[in-house]
Formats: structure tokens, sequence, C-alpha cells
């Protein structure tokens, strides 16, 4: 085969545009083998509050975590550097974790502090993958929610066969395989290009930042408001859902089905979110999404007492995400003003990242004391008042564009 000959027919873009895709696609696959880490902390016993209060120190460890290896990247100048670290540390060390022997003394102690480490690299994976594949897209121009929608796809096979081998071997395996098909992107990114950071490294170095603006914006704080009530009723809802499971005396280890679903009904609105904002706002697609979010803990707070049940909730909530993923960024874009768009985003970071510690850490103990069907209707009010709230920043933003209008007539 000529090599050269059929890179120059296919187009150096192209090529880049298959490598960004294939590596956020073989990224998503190893990433579905580590979703069952509640599941494996439910079988060594750990009850919902203790599981709550080890996601709480993860959810903790990780806003240090995307802070630091995001100074890392900027100060060396290379953010591929600081992705191979964090995915063949974090991967590896998260392996060990069914290998730790619960007849150990401190067995429990153990696990409340290795986990936590484990997330100092795996908390930033998801953050540092999405930032390459973003920054890459938006430099080469290439459609970020068609490259995303292949990360849907391929989790949604990979947590199939996780399921499988949950449900046919052992829970350990997933473990051990999160690590082993990491391999794959840890070669393929050696053959991604570099986003081009030095420039803006050595802008920012020249112009001191003002953050005021942000602060004086109405309609972005309101919206960092809702962010923190959205993202505390997701952390609440998702890290929950195979303590639920159990509940309803459903095997735990069909958890993968309801991830793989969930994925895949991302999927359409991910492909479809470039032609969406031609016929309605970032505000209108965003708001819809986090509706059909909200409705997936309304029906596990009413009827659903079976697999089918939770899978049918989970329709909502995969529709809703495909919305949410492809407009909330957009929309958090279309908000701050054009030198402050990182720092808005920073923070808006930052606020899920301290709503899924206080998620984690009450959901645990709400679930406990109050049983699964309250706790889930307690999500769905929690969902609802971030709706209202969201409304409200629109209100904000139709008031400032009145008044931007009415000066300009004027």
């Amino acid at each position: 085969i000529d090599l050269k000959n059929l890179k120059r027919r296919i187009g150096p873009l192209r090529i880049e545009a298959f490598k960004i895709t294939l590596f956020g696609g073989l990224f998503w696959f190893a990433w579905s083998f580590s979703s069952y880490q509640t599941v494996y902390l439910q079988n060594m016993n750990f009850n919902p509050s203790d599981i709550g209060l080890i996601n709480a120190l993860s959810s903790a460890v990780a806003i240090f975590s995307v802070a630091f290896w995001g100074m890392v990247s900027d100060k060396i100048g290379s953010l591929k550097k600081v992705l191979f670290i964090i995915l063949s540390v974090g991967s590896l060390t998260f392996s060990f974790i069914p290998f730790i022997p619960s007849s150990l003394k401190y067995f429990i102690l153990l696990i409340f502090l290795f986990i936590p480490f484990v997330n100092f690299f795996k908390g930033s994976m998801i953050t540092m993958v999405e930032n390459l594949q973003v920054r890459n897209c938006n430099e080469l121009r290439l459609n970020y929610g068609f490259t995303r929608s292949f990360g849907s796809l391929f989790y949604t096979i990979g947590s199939l066969i996780a399921t499988h081998i949950a449900l046919t071997y052992h829970l350990k395996y997933n473990f051990i395989l999160s690590f082993v098909f990491v391999i794959p992107v840890l070669i393929l990114l050696y053959f991604i290009r570099n986003p081009n950071s030095t420039n803006l490294r050595k802008s920012h170095e020249k112009k001191k930042i003002d953050i005021r603006p942000l602060f004086k914006n109405k309609s972005y704080i309101t919206f960092l408001i809702f962010s923190f009530l959205f993202y505390l009723a997701n952390s609440c809802g998702s890290a929950f859902i195979p303590v639920f499971l159990s509940s309803i005396d459903v095997d735990t280890g069909q958890y993968g089905l309801v991830l793989a679903y969930r994925a895949l009904l991302a999927i359409p609105f991910l492909m479809l979110i470039s032609k969406l904002p031609s016929k309605y706002s970032f505000q209108q697609i965003l708001l819809v999404g986090v509706i059909f979010i909200m409705l997936e803990s309304l029906i596990l707070s009413t009827f659903a007492v079976s697999l089918a049940h939770v899978i049918f909730s989970s329709t909502f909530f995969g529709l809703g995400n495909g919305l949410f993923i492809g407009s909330a960024y957009n929309y958090l874009y279309q908000l701050s003003p054009t030198d402050l768009k990182t720092t808005a985003q920073s923070l808006f970071t930052a606020t899920a990242s301290i709503s899924g510690i206080i998620g984690h850490l009450c959901g645990g103990f709400l679930f406990e004391i109050f049983g699964a069907k309250p706790f889930y209707l307690f999500v769905f009010f929690v969902y609802l008042i971030s709706i209202l709230i969201f409304i409200i920043s629109l209100f904000f933003i139709n008031k400032s564009k009145k008044r931007s209008h009415d000066e300009i007539a004027a």
C-alpha cells in the first residue's frame, strides 16, 4: 500500500479528525470498564453513607487534581504529556482496587485513603481528554458534537461487554480491563497533535485578568446557581443507581446495561447539535435537556420496581444528557465576555465539582435514612428548583437585550 499517496488523497485534516475521533472513542471504551466502583463497594458491604463519603472525598481530590494538572500543562506547554501521566498512572492504580485484601485489619481505612489517591490522577482524565478534543476541534474547525458522539457509541459497546463480564466471570476483571484498554489510547495519544497553547500563555502573562465583569453579569451568576443545583441532583441521582437496583432486588451486575442504554440515547442529539441552533437557541435546548433528565428521577421515585422500569427511566436521561452536553458549554461560551471565557468555564467546572462533593456526601446519608424512592423524589425536586432558577436567568438575559436595544434606538 502506498501510504504517502493514500495520506495525500485523504488529506491531513481528515486524518487529524479521524485520530481525534478514534482517540475519544477508545478512551470512553476503556472508561466504561471503570464504572463498577460503587458495585464493588456494595459487594464489600459498604453502606450508602460510606459510599457517599468515599465519592465525596474523591470529588474533593478531583477539584485539586484538575487545577494542579491544568497548571502543569500550562507551565510545560504540553497537554499531551500531562494526559499521558494521568491516563497511565490513574488507570494502573485503579486496577489495583479489587486486589486489596479484605482480610487486612485496616481494610476500610485503606479503601478510604486509596480511592481518593487514585482520583488524584483518574479525576482529571475526562476533563483533560475533553480539553484535548475540544481545543483540537476548535483549532481545526471540526464538529465536536459529531466527534463526541463516537465516544458515547464506544462507551455503549464497552458497557455491554463490562456487564457480560461482571455477570459471567468476576467484577475484578473489569478493573483490570480498564487499564488494559487504556494502552491503545496512550499509543494513539503519541500521534495526535498537541493543541496550541504557547501564544495563549504569553498573552495571559502580558495582560492581567479582571474577573469582576463576570460577577457583575447577573445572567452568568444565575447560571452558576443553576449549575450548582443541577449537578447536586445529577451527582446524587447517578451515583446511587447501583444502590437503587439492589433496593428493588436487581443484580447490580446489570448496572452496565443502564449505562450503555443512557450513552446510546445521547448519540442522536450529539450528532444533531450543530444543526439544532439554527431553529432553537442553546437556552431552549439546554432547558429541554434538563427537563428530560429530571423525568428519570421522577420515574424512579414512583413506579420503578424492575430493571425494565429503570432502563425505561434512563431513556429520558440519555436523551436529555445528549442535549445537555451539546448545549451547556456553547451557552456558557455565549454568556461569558471574550477575554474571560476560560475563567468562566473554570468557575463553572469548580461549581460542578463542589456540587459533586455535597451531592455524594449528603446523598449517601439521605438514601440510608429515607430509602430509595423518597431519595429520588428529593432528587426530582432539586432538578425542578434548578429549572426554575434557569428560567429566571433567561429573564435577566431578555431584560439585558431589551436595555441594549433601547440604548441603540435612543
